[in-house]
């Protein structure tokens, strides 16, 4: 078993665990989280919200910070809950650019 092709392949997964950027759900009651409540929390500079109305049977909102809810659906479970959502509380790593790396002497010629 060639030992270096399944360890790039480890540190392949590793890697792409660690940039992934994961965010945290949970499933609440709907109490307190009605179509009024949801839009006032969603009031902050760039977040967007949207209402019930038509065929669209959720309403919720989306922040600028990438954490969000979501309210009602077709279910009768979905129709009693809210999905909240928001994003990690660490950074996503940052990767060096180009010149960044060749000035750095990692960047094989």
């Amino acid at each position: 078993m060639n030992v270096r092709a399944a360890l790039s392949a480890i540190l392949a997964v590793v890697v792409m665990g660690l940039m992934a950027h994961p965010a945290m759900a949970e499933r609440v009651s709907i109490r307190g989280h009605g179509q009024d409540e949801v839009k006032k929390e969603c009031s902050g500079d760039g977040d967007v919200s949207w209402t019930k109305h038509g065929n669209n049977r959720t309403y919720g909102c989306m922040h600028a910070d990438g954490s969000g809810i979501v309210c009602g659906g077709s279910t009768a479970e979905e129709k009693k809950t809210c999905d909240t959502f928001r994003t990690a509380s660490f950074p996503v790593p940052k990767l060096p650019t180009r010149d960044a790396a060749s000035k750095a002497g990692a960047v094989q010629k």
